[in-house]
């Protein structure tokens, strides 16, 4: 009788566990059919997609192809122009091109093939297509774009009007001089000192954005072609904008500004590290007999850095009256500073190179070795 208990509960459990897993498993083969069918459906999105955007690519160049055809023959036509009919000659535009000025992107490749050619030719062809620019009213959607909130299309509306050279839109670029994009800023004053030169520089008195050391150099550059003007530069020295005076610094020390010498020795106690490091290589070659102990009275105050700029400058600046300062720095910890006031002493003439081997004797090795490098560096 038990016997046949337990065969019957066995038979239930059985039977029990064969319903769960045939319940189970066609579940399970539902799951993994929706997986592969969601699969080969994302697949054949990806390939339909593959397909419309190399369809859309093909026509897309062809269609650029023909836009750049139109392009060029336009820009034939305005640097071909005769000269001899005159600065009121219209220059033939088709009625295709015409209808193709609505798009802007066909603007866009056509403001492009002009600036290209506009930077790779002078003269009446130049002009000519600066005359195209015009009649095309081109300058006039550049403009707009100088209102976009977009800091990019800003930035290359500025770059098109300075290379096409609409002067004339001087007080809309200007205004973007201070702008909060850097970019954005450099171009509007390159464009400005472009256009004016010297004069072009009157934004540093209202700027407050910091200007970066490749845009001081850079306009610096600008500056080299430019006809040289009387140009007050005190007003920049004192600014509250230390790379205003940095790059003051620099213009003065590039023209020679003798007249700024006390304002630049003001410079020496600024508080930002980069301007007194400007106007210790500015008092290098804009110096007078006191600049020497304005210097001296500093020294001790710098960090190895200025430290160092400092005795370099005494290799234009130093004279008789400097040889004990420069004999103390041979003593000092840094090598580099020895080395600089060794080469100081040597440049002063015969009493600082005598008050040197003097002082070499007394201390020998190493001092006595780097003298030697020097001398044979000047003698060569």
């Amino acid at each position: 009788m038990a016997g046949g208990n337990l065969y019957k509960l066995l038979t239930i459990k059985k039977l029990n566990i064969t319903t769960f897993i045939t319940g189970v498993y066609p579940i399970k083969l539902h799951y993994q059919g929706a997986v592969m069918l969601a699969i080969g459906c994302l697949i054949s999105c990806i390939l339909v997609f593959m397909l419309l955007y190399m369809l859309y690519k093909n026509i897309f160049e062809s269609k650029h192809d023909k836009w750049r055809l139109i392009s060029d023959l336009l820009i034939q036509k305005a640097v071909f122009l005769d000269e001899e009919e005159g600065e009121n000659t219209t220059i033939p535009v088709t009625s295709r091109a015409k209808k193709l000025l609505r798009s802007r992107h066909f603007r866009r490749l056509l403001m492009q093939e002009i600036m290209l050619a506009k930077k790779n030719i002078s003269g009446t062809s130049s002009d000519n297509l600066i005359k195209l620019y015009k009649q095309l009213r081109l300058d006039k959607y550049a403009l707009s774009n100088l209102k976009s909130r977009f800091w990019h299309i800003k930035a290359k509306a500025v770059q098109e009007l300075t290379v096409m050279e609409m002067k004339e839109y001087v007080e809309q670029i200007f205004s973007l001089t201070n702008h909060p994009n850097e970019l954005v800023r450099m171009e509007a004053q390159t464009a400005i000192v472009q256009f004016d030169g010297f004069d072009g520089l009157q934004f540093l008195d209202t700027i407050t954005y910091p200007i970066s050391d490749w845009q001081q150099i850079k306009l610096l550059q600008q500056l080299s072609t430019a006809a040289p003007t009387e140009i007050n530069i005190d007003n920049w020295l004192q600014s509250t904008n230390s790379s205003v005076v940095a790059f003051a610094l620099k213009f003065a020390r590039k023209y020679n500004r003798f007249e700024a010498h006390d304002t630049i020795i003001q410079c020496l106690d600024h508080t930002k590290s980069q301007v007194r490091l400007e106007a210790i290589h500015c008092l290098s070659e804009i110096y007078t007999e006191e600049t020497a102990s304005e210097l001296m009275s500093r020294f001790m105050k710098e960090n190895i850095k200025h430290q160092v700029a400092i005795v370099k400058a005494f290799e234009n600046i130093g004279s008789e009256d400097d040889i004990p300062f420069l004999v103390d720095l041979l003593d000092n910890k840094n090598n580099e500073i020895k080395i600089n006031a060794a080469r100081a002493l040597i440049k002063i003439g015969k009493s600082g190179l005598n008050s040197l081997n003097n002082h070499v004797e007394a201390v020998g090795y190493p001092l006595n070795e780097m003298v030697m490098q020097i001398k044979g560096e000047l003698a060569a």
